[in-house]
Protein backbone atom coordinates (compact mmCIF):
# COMPACT_ATOMS: atom_id res chain seq x y z
CA UNK A 1 0.00 0.00 0.00
CA UNK A 2 2.66 2.45 0.62
CA UNK A 3 4.18 2.04 -2.38
CA UNK A 4 1.05 2.71 -4.49
CA UNK A 5 1.26 6.01 -2.69
CA UNK A 6 4.27 6.82 -2.97
CA UNK A 7 3.35 6.17 -6.73
CA UNK A 8 0.56 8.23 -6.58
CA UNK A 9 2.16 11.16 -5.08
CA UNK A 10 4.92 11.10 -7.51
CA UNK A 11 3.02 10.71 -10.26
CA UNK A 12 0.87 13.92 -9.08
CA UNK A 13 4.24 15.98 -8.78
CA UNK A 14 5.41 15.02 -12.15
CA UNK A 15 2.06 16.15 -13.55
CA UNK A 16 1.84 19.27 -11.65
CA UNK A 17 5.85 20.24 -12.85
CA UNK A 18 5.01 19.46 -16.43
CA UNK A 19 1.84 21.80 -16.00
CA UNK A 20 3.96 24.49 -15.10
CA UNK A 21 6.66 24.01 -17.96
CA UNK A 22 3.90 24.10 -20.34
CA UNK A 23 2.80 27.18 -19.27
CA UNK A 24 5.74 28.89 -19.15
CA UNK A 25 6.42 27.54 -22.56
CA UNK A 26 3.15 29.35 -23.66
CA UNK A 27 4.32 32.60 -21.73
CA UNK A 28 7.71 32.48 -24.02
CA UNK A 29 6.32 31.59 -26.90
CA UNK A 30 3.40 34.29 -26.96
CA UNK A 31 6.70 36.64 -25.62
CA UNK A 32 8.40 35.57 -28.99
CA UNK A 33 5.46 35.97 -31.17
CA UNK A 34 4.95 39.37 -29.65
CA UNK A 35 8.26 40.13 -30.61
CA UNK A 36 8.32 39.27 -33.59
CA UNK A 37 4.82 41.20 -34.59
CA UNK A 38 6.92 44.27 -33.49
CA UNK A 39 9.83 43.42 -35.13
CA UNK A 40 9.04 42.42 -38.53
CA UNK A 41 8.48 45.71 -40.54
CA UNK A 42 11.64 47.18 -38.96
CA UNK A 43 15.05 47.31 -41.16
CA UNK A 44 17.89 45.53 -39.73
CA UNK A 45 20.38 47.37 -37.21
CA UNK A 46 21.87 47.06 -34.22
CA UNK A 47 18.58 47.11 -32.16
CA UNK A 48 17.27 44.73 -34.49
CA UNK A 49 20.49 42.53 -34.10
CA UNK A 50 19.72 42.82 -30.40
CA UNK A 51 16.30 41.90 -30.88
CA UNK A 52 17.59 38.61 -33.03
CA UNK A 53 19.72 37.50 -29.32
CA UNK A 54 16.71 38.08 -27.24
CA UNK A 55 14.35 36.39 -29.81
CA UNK A 56 17.41 33.54 -29.66
CA UNK A 57 17.48 33.23 -25.95
CA UNK A 58 13.22 32.59 -26.15
CA UNK A 59 13.55 30.15 -28.57
CA UNK A 60 16.09 28.19 -26.46
CA UNK A 61 14.14 28.98 -23.48
CA UNK A 62 11.45 27.05 -25.06
CA UNK A 63 13.21 24.21 -25.90
CA UNK A 64 14.43 24.08 -22.54
CA UNK A 65 10.83 23.58 -20.96
CA UNK A 66 9.74 21.26 -23.60
CA UNK A 67 12.78 19.16 -22.66
CA UNK A 68 11.48 19.29 -19.31
CA UNK A 69 8.21 18.31 -20.10
CA UNK A 70 9.17 15.03 -22.29
CA UNK A 71 11.15 13.53 -19.52
CA UNK A 72 8.34 14.30 -16.63
CA UNK A 73 6.21 12.42 -19.19
CA UNK A 74 9.14 10.07 -19.60
CA UNK A 75 8.62 9.65 -15.54
CA UNK A 76 5.10 9.73 -15.54
CA UNK A 77 4.87 6.62 -18.62
CA UNK A 78 7.71 4.67 -15.65
CA UNK A 79 5.09 4.93 -12.83
CA UNK A 80 2.43 3.90 -14.95
CA UNK A 81 3.24 0.88 -16.56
Amino acid sequence: MKANIKNDFSLLVAINESKKALNESSISIACLLDDVAVNKNTDINLVELFNLVELQKDIEHIQDQITYLENNFKTIEGIIW
